[in-house]
């Protein structure tokens, strides 16, 4: 049986950012699909029956991706027509000098790559599997604040997420005739597992909570809250970056 309000697929989506995201969607009835290369460590309470499907998959591996995709379909009884990339990995957080090369290309790939595999990945299965076309899709990457302005100790990571941003444009501008929205969010900081780490091994949370206008970090489901705008509600927006962070780019110093 079909899942009737839709289906969606949200890689990186056992935790964080993603996590939230699943449960928002699966509570808007929606059947979800998570791509993740680490599991679910708990089932949400506001998944039905069958509603949830989950898969791990490094993003970056497209044929891995495409038959996850294709299984996923099959269950759901539905191509997925809408994604959010939501997968991620931390930079190394040093000087471009210092930066080692293998680590900065495994960036590189999993936010870049992993973003465009995702996405044309869904396009694929949207047009492969058999039945009437869906009549139009919705894709929302995660981009960053790093991806605005300058930064230093960012040549991996907020390279990586400027990339993203402009990949969402470019794809925005080349799926429309599709009827595929693609836009993007910019997330600013966000406690979440990974964020949570940073702040145990010494980050000075204190100090950006103080530059923050809002004088706080973001929460997961907040963050997920405006993923879930821009992937079901704002019908006539495509090739946007909207910044979530409590007016961090608004400073502009």
């Amino acid at each position: 049986m079909a899942d009737s309000a839709g289906h969606a697929v949200v890689t990186g989506g056992s935790s964080g950012i993603g996590r939230a995201v699943v449960d928002r969607l699966l509570r808007r009835g929606l059947g979800v699909t998570v791509l993740d290369a680490e599991p679910m460590r708990e089932t949400p309470a506001s998944a039905r029956d069958s509603a949830l499907r989950t898969f791990l998959v490094d993003v970056t591996d497209e044929k891995a991706v495409g038959e996850a995709l294709d299984e996923a379909a099959e269950q759901a009884g539905a191509a997925p027509t809408l994604l959010v990339t939501s997968h991620g990995i931390r930079g190394g957080y040093a000087p471009a000098l210092d930066l080692d090369l293998a680590s900065c290309r495994r960036v590189l790939d999993v936010h870049v790559l992993g973003t465009l595999v995702a996405a044309r990945s869904l396009v694929r299965c949207m047009e492969r599997v058999p039945g009437d076309p869906p009549p139009g899709g919705s894709i929302v990457t995660v981009s960053s604040t790093t991806a605005y302005g300058g930064w230093a100790n960012q040549a991996d990571y907020g390279v990586a997420k400027a990339a993203v941003r402009q990949l969402t444009r470019n794809l925005a501008v080349e799926w429309a005739p599709r009827g595929i929205r693609v836009n993007s969010i910019a997330p600013g900081h966000t406690l979440t597992p990974m964020v949570q780490e940073m702040i145990d091994q010494g980050y000075d949370v204190a100090a950006t909570e103080a530059r923050t206008p809002l004088g706080r970090l973001c929460t997961p489901d907040e963050m997920a809250a405006a993923i879930e705008f821009l992937l079901m509600d704002a019908s006539f927006s495509t090739g946007v970056c909207m910044p979530v962070d409590g007016g961090w780019t608004a400073v502009g110093k």
